[in-house]
């Protein structure tokens, strides 16, 4: 009961904040909708393989018959923390992006651990550890950062008129 209960609070958590973090009027709009899937996938990628050789496991979770690994944390909660990350880290230097990372990690990664050690929302085997967690958290979340940096780039550089013009006067 106690299980189900914080899985609940995290889902209204996570769909509020989805909810006020996604509609935010700093930045792009796109941006943040492209960053939210963009860790999805990510997150998939990498949570696939680990719950499939049982490094970790999801007990207690919604819809046990469909999915291995819990929906909540894999398509609400990271993919939002990592749009808070990147509204956080808008403008920011590159040092300071890199050292912000943990700023979200940190605290995602002793929240996880503080589930695995008290409840069965989480559970942790053949040596993962919230050391593991941390690393692949940071590491998703610089990854997804670098993606729509470089989604960026390439869109300034694809709508820029005067580069519209070097090309044609290039191809001509």
């Amino acid at each position: 009961m106690r299980d189900r209960t914080i899985l609940n609070i995290m889902t209204i958590f996570g769909i509020g904040g989805s909810i006020f973090f996604l509609t935010r009027k700093k930045g792009d709009l796109k941006d943040w909708f492209l960053i939210f899937f963009i860790k999805t996938l990510v997150s998939t990628v990498f949570d696939g393989p680990v719950i499939k050789t049982k490094y970790l496991q999801y007990p207690h979770r919604y819809f046990p018959k469909f999915f291995d690994s819990n929906i909540v944390f894999l398509y609400i909660l990271f993919p939002l923390s990592c749009v808070m990350y990147n509204q956080f880290t808008y403008k920011m230097k590159p040092l300071k992006t890199i050292l912000s990372v943990f700023l979200f990690s940190g605290p995602m990664t002793l929240f996880e651990n503080w589930l695995e050690k008290n409840t069965n929302l989480v559970k942790y085997h053949k040596g993962w550890n919230s050391y593991i967690t941390f690393i692949v958290l940071s590491f998703t979340f610089l990854l997804v950062k670098g993606c729509i940096e470089v989604i960026r780039f390439l869109d300034e550089k694809i709508n820029n008129p005067s580069i519209a013009i070097e090309r044609k006067e290039f191809a001509e």
